[in-house]
């Protein structure tokens, strides 16, 4: 049986390095916090250093207070409304931003992101396809 899937957006990243990276834009009233983001599957939500957060003027903890488990421990992360921009595409999304500034990785999670795309991956080319769901 074969499956055929169309996408409207390609985007590259260096399949060398660790973990599958892509830029990322968080907007919020006219203010923007550029970043990098990883891609994981495994994450409940999207999550972002607390530096991003601020850049958009945000007073973190005014957020939806969260905590989050991992293997290595957990944390506590704040959600906000902010516009998602990742290959061109551009959505509203409630994100998260750690409390601790010790946090230090930007990531693209179930929800808010991956619940929103289709996605398509080659990791040998470091490829991905994207479109809007």
């Amino acid at each position: 049986m074969t499956w055929n899937l169309s996408f409207s957006t390609l985007a590259e990243y260096d399949p060398g390095q660790p973990g599958i990276n892509v830029p990322v834009i968080l907007r919020l009233a006219g203010s923007e916090s550029p970043c990098l983001a990883k891609i994981d599957t495994g994450s409940s939500d999207c999550i972002f250093r607390r530096f991003q957060g601020e850049l958009l003027g945000l007073d973190i903890e005014s957020g939806d207070p969260r905590d989050f488990s991992t293997a290595t421990g957990s944390f506590r992360a704040y959600g906000h409304a902010v516009t998602l921009i990742v290959a061109g595409m551009e959505f509203d999304s409630v994100v998260y931003f750690a409390a601790h500034e010790g946090y230090n990785r930007n990531v693209l999670g179930r929800h808010g992101w991956l619940n929103r795309v289709r996605l398509g991956l080659v990791d040998y080319e470091g490829k991905i396809y994207l479109n809007l769901a």
